[in-house]
């Protein structure tokens, strides 16, 4: 376990729902200069993942280092000619566990990474329970999730970025 400790002077916004973090997100993205880290469980191939997709892509067509670190269930079907697309534009997608044999139930299959994270240019992130997916204009009509994430600035992003980068 990392020995993290307590930094004060941070900024922290508390985001309620998408409606409040995907704007920040994709602004940030959109921001960005050096280097974008995105992690997350689920990233669904609707309006709020093509919204995300496409502001890495410029990014990444900026110049600016883009990392996508997805899960290989919760992502699982996110179409593979839109990683493709976005392996083709300069971003760096690593798929942790890819799921091939869905028959199978092994122990080991439970292991996913979960988290929630983005750090752009080491000076803005995000944490929290949000996936990249839109619950408000779903196909099966469900209730949205009810769910937050805060975005963070200031000395405490010197931890959050070495996280993000391991």
């Amino acid at each position: 376990m990392r020995n993290f400790h307590f930094t004060g002077n941070n900024q922290i916004t508390l985001l309620q729902n998408g409606a409040e973090y995907f704007p920040e997100l994709a602004a940030a993205i959109d921001r960005a200069h050096s280097e974008i880290h995105l992690e997350t469980y689920i990233f669904e191939y609707d309006a709020i993942g093509r919204k995300i997709a496409e502001a890495l892509m410029r990014a990444a067509r900026r110049g600016v280092s883009v990392y996508l670190l997805l899960d290989g269930f919760g992502s699982q079907d996110l179409p593979r000619e839109e990683i493709q697309r976005m392996l083709q534009n300069g971003i760096k997608v690593l798929i942790f566990r890819p799921e091939f044999l869905f028959s199978k139930p092994r122990r080991h299959r439970l292991r996913r990474m979960h988290r929630k994270l983005a750090v752009i240019d080491a000076q803005t992130a995000f944490i929290g329970g949000i996936n990249i997916i839109d619950d408000q204009h779903n196909p099966e009509n469900l209730t949205p999730r009810f769910d937050y994430a805060v975005a963070i600035q200031g000395p405490l992003l010197v931890q959050i970025h070495q996280a993000a980068k391991h």
